[in-house]
Formats: structure tokens, C-alpha cells, sequence
């Protein structure tokens, strides 16, 4: 159930000592982008040494799920408008115990165990498992951007050699539907987790446990933001490969009423799923079985997403891959270049091609910033261009604002300067649910030396650092310590890059771009 791209190694790859190294790093625990001088790493550190001493059962002085805000929740606004996601920054405390568990080697040989089974159906191949990069300084998000490209584009491309059609569906909201006890159900089968659903030693009990603990009791919806969270989702999924294989293979014997299904082959990454068929009426037999093993689940398909192609190669590549190789134009003006981007954003909105254009768009002015060329005349349009880019398209946000900070910087009246920035605020300030604006915006303030009051709390932690971010009222005064008074902001960070008028390539944290904001 899948061919990894040239030699990378995937987080099944590895040892359960190499696996929990891997998701204690702390572009492990915040997968999201977030200005470089917020760091986890210490946190962790020091939280884990705690816990590697003793289980976190002795640090608890009450049950967590009767404390509200154990996660440090963000959200951020998908459109402008109303349409909004949640991501969390889990409590380290039971993010480390988490971890803990699931790397004892048991119960890591267990998981292992199981996803050998979901990959044995070749004609089903998943190249969404988290991977690990070959470099410490690599980004964890470059291997999977080189993943979807080769594995997943390339691919159906291949595909239209042997195949007529392809069905593209997706699932509604995933992360927020997943069932708590299906994490079981994938590790130890449904029957056999049901038989032992209080068992101490089913790990996948304690997944379950953990997971309830960081959100009230509550067993629907897994917190999106962490690679962690991105392994167990792929857990379930891949237990519904495997039950979608039972069902394929099920069909058409002597006796049945459901009609057979040929030749096939999927195609999935996370929860998007390219079915392949030579015919069309057996494909959606595929989809028809796919969407009844995902209700099994507590999971649906997203009706308005899911479409039949006979041109596969065409369909291989997303729409707004298309739109943009079809209506690209080289533009020696900058105004120009983000004139066609807003276009490519108003047809296309989040998409990864404006991702990756606008990074690019970001190393070009960094260059022409480096060899001193002339100031741009025309920078009132210029900012409201990228201002209505990011106001549109929360996952350029962190490009956006960098773009930003390099127009405004261009401004040399200091209140002039301010104004503007004034109007950006204000912006953004008419969109709801806009945690993720706040952080970015409170970068840029205080990059332009406007120090600027913010309710969301980790903006306050920035300055203030007894902000307290998770509730540790549930912990023993030990471990509560720790947590509350670990730093996790760099001073140093934070006043050198204040020092620069606009940021480097490396200054911005996961700055690869991320499916996070889809």
C-alpha cells in the first residue's frame, strides 16, 4: 500500500527510540507556522525528563477533563468571512505522555504490526505517513511537498497508461469527525477492542485516554496542528484501506446482489483519495463502497468535492496548478506580480500554488533588498495588494506578512509608517475568528517598533512571560512549575530579528508552507 519517494524514510521506518526522538522535536509538536522566535524545544526537554522519571499519573492532583482549556486552541479564518478551523498547541504535559506510550517498544511493534496490514492491497497506496528528513536542518515539510508531487501528481499522470477514469473525493472535515475509540479500533481491530475497551494495556485504550484528557471527556474530533496528531489520523485511515479492501473483495460471489469490481488502483494522501477504474460505472462502485466504510467509521466523503474525470492526466493536477501554468505571465513589475496572484487567489483560494508563488514572490524582493536596489513609488498599492491576499488566504499569512514588513520598511516617516499599519490592523481586525492574523500582525508591529496590545494570549506571552498558555491547575506544584515557567519565546531570537528590517528565508518557522490551512 505504497512506494516511498527516492530514499526518505517515513516515521514507520523507524525505531520506537528513533520515533520518539522524531516526534519530540518541536516542529513535531507545532507543525504550523509561527513566527522563529516562539520555541518549544526546552519545554520539551524538560517536561520529558520529568516524565521519563515518573508516568504522569503521579503529577495529577485531578482529572484534567474537568478543566477547560488544557490545549492552547488558535483559530484561524478560512475565507475572510465565516468559515473558520481550529489548531491546538497540546499541553506538554500529556503530549509527552503520549508519545511516551506509544514509543514503548511493544506497543510501537504493535502499530508497526498494523500498518503492515493496512499496506498489504497494493492496488491501494497511501504516501501521506509522516516523514522524517535526511538532514537536521531540512524542513519536515519539503519531503512531503516532494511526495505529493511525485507520488500523488506524477503518479495519476502515469496512470492514464493503464486507466480511463479517476474519481477525486475528499473527507468532510476529518480531523474534527474522527471517533476517539476508532484510534482502537485501527490497532486492535473493532472486535477485539470492544472485547477489551478497559483494558490498561490496549494501546490504543490509552491514545483514547489521552486524547479525552486534552478535550473535556469528549471522543469526536482529534486537535489538527502536530505531527503526532497526523500519525493517528493515518492509523484510522489506514484501517479504513484495509476495511475498504474486505468489502472490494466481498463482492461479486455467487449469491451477492453487489456487482464486482476489475481492476482498480487508489491513490491517497491524508483524506484525498483518486480512485482509478477503465470503467466508470466500477469506479463509483469504489467510491459507493469507500463512502459506506467511512460512515462505518463516523466519517462521510464531501459530496461537493468529489468528481469523475475521463481526462486523467488533465485531472491529475489540481485546478489551480492548471490555472496558473495556463495564464502565467512573466511581470517585471511588482504591482503586476501580485495583481496575477490575487487573481489566482480569487479563483483558487488556500491553494498551494498561491503558497508557492508567493514565496517566491517573498525570495525576490528579499534579493532586490539585498543588493539595495531603488525603492518601489507605488507603495499604498503594493501593501493593499498583499493585505487583501492574506486577508483572503489565511495560509499565506506568514508570507504575507513578510511581504508586508518589506513594503513598510520602504516608509521612512516613522507616523506615516504607523498609519498605514493602522489601516492593516483594522483590516484584519473585521474578520472573526482570526488568532492566526493576531500572531503574524503582532510580528509585524513589533518589527516596525509600533508595540501594540493583543488579546490573544500567546501574543501577551511575547512580552509578558508569566501569560499563562495551558491550564496546569490539574498538576502538582513540580511539574505545574516547569510548564508555567519554561520560556517559550527567545529573547535573543526576538531582538535580533528586530534588528533587521525585514526577514530572512530561515527567520519564519515551517516556512515550506503547510496543508494545515486548507
Amino acid at each position: 500500500m505504497g512506494v516511498k519517494a527516492h530514499n526518505e524514510k517515513t516515521l514507520i521506518d523507524l525505531s520506537a527510540a528513533e520515533a520518539k526522538g522524531f516526534l519530540l522535536k518541536e516542529k513535531s509538536y507545532v507543525s504550523f507556522d509561527l513566527p522563529d522566535y516562539f520555541t518549544f524545544q526546552n519545554l520539551l526537554d524538560k517536561v520529558g525528563e520529568a516524565l521519563n522519571a515518573k508516568p504522569l499519573s503521579h503529577y495529577r492532583t485531578s482529572n484534567p477533563r474537568a478543566c477547560d482549556g488544557i490545549n492552547y486552541k488558535l483559530l484561524y479564518n478560512k475565507d475572510g468571512n465565516y468559515a473558520w478551523r481550529s489548531l491546538q498547541v497540546i499541553h506538554p504535559a500529556i503530549y509527552i505522555s503520549l508519545v511516551n506510550q506509544i514509543a514503548e517498544e511493544k506497543n510501537w511493534r504493535t502499530i508497526l504490526d498494523r500498518f503492515g496490514h493496512f499496506r498489504e492491497n497494493e492496488k491501494i497506496e497511501c504516501h501521506s505517513i509522516p516523514v522524517v528528513p535526511d538532514s537536521a536542518n531540512k524542513s519536515d515539510k519539503i519531503p512531503q511537498i516532494f511526495t505529493w508531487w511525485q507520488k500523488i501528481e506524477q503518479r495519476s499522470v502515469a496512470f492514464a497508461l493503464d486507466y480511463r477514469y479517476m474519481i477525486q473525493t475528499d473527507i468532510s472535515n476529518c480531523y474534527d469527525s474522527i471517533y476517539t475509540h476508532s484510534i482502537a479500533w485501527a490497532i486492535h481491530t473493532r472486535e477485539k477492542a470492544k472485547e477489551n475497551r478497559r483494558s490498561d494495556e490496549s494501546i490504543g485504550n490509552t491514545i483514547d485516554t489521552h486524547l479525552q484528557d486534552m478535550n473535556s471527556g469528549q471522543t469526536n474530533g482529534i486537535p489538527q496542528g502536530s505531527v503526532l496528531m497526523d500519525f493517528l489520523a493515518e492509523m484510522v485511515l489506514g484501517y479504513v484501506d484495509s476495511l475498504l479492501t474486505e468489502k472490494i473483495g466481498s463482492t461479486g460471489k455467487t449469491g451477492q446482489s453487489k456487482p464486482s469490481v476489475g481492476d482498480y488502483r487508489i491513490l491517497r494522501y491524508r483524506d484525498d483519495y483518486r480512485i482509478f477504474s477503465n470503467n466508470l460505472f466500477e469506479a463509483g462502485q469504489v467510491a459507493k463502497y469507500l463512502s459506506e466504510t467511512l460512515a462505518e467509521m463516523g466519517l462521510k466523503l464531501n459530496a461537493e468535492k468529489t468528481k469523475a474525470s475521463d481526462d486523467v492526466i488533465k485531472n491529475s493536477l489540481k485546478p489551480d496548478k492548471r490555472y496558473w501554468i495556463a495564464h502565467k505571465q512573466i511581470a517585471g513589475k511588482k504591482w503586476k506580480w501580485l495583481m496575477q496572484l490575487h487573481l489566482l487567489s480569487a479563483q483558487f483560494p488556500n491553494s498551494g500554488t498561491l503558497d508557492n508563488q508567493m514565496r517566491k514572490f517573498l525570495q525576490v524582493i528579499q534579493k532586490q533588498r539585498e543588493q539595495q536596489k531603488k525603492k518601489d513609488s507605488n507603495i499604498d498599492t503594493l501593501i493593499s495588494l498583499v493585505v487583501e491576499i492574506g486577508y483572503r488566504n489565511p495560509r499565506v499569512l506568514p508570507q504575507s506578512a513578510a511581504i508586508l514588513l518589506f513594503f513598510l520598511d520602504q516608509i521612512k516617516d516613522k507616523k506615516k509608517k504607523e498609519s498605514t499599519f493602522d489601516k492593516v490592523r483594522l483590516k484584519f481586525e473585521q474578520m472573526p475568528n482570526s488568532s492566526i492574523n493576531e500572531i503574524w500582525l503582532h510580528w509585524v508591529s513589533s518589527k516596525i517598533g509600533k508595540e501594540t496590545c493583543y488579546e490573544e494570549k500567546i501574543c501577551q506571552k511575547v512580552t509578558k512571560s508569566d501569560t499563562a498558555i495551558w491550564n496546569t491547575a490539574w498538576l502538582t506544584d513540580g511539574l505545574k512549575q516547569i510548564i508555567d515557567s519554561t520560556p517559550i519565546i527567545d529573547d535573543k531570537k526576538r531582538k535580533d530579528s528586530l534588528k533587521r528590517p525585514t526577514p530572512t528565508e530561515g527567520e519564519m518557522k515551517n516556512m515550506g508552507g503547510s496543508s494545515t490551512y486548507n
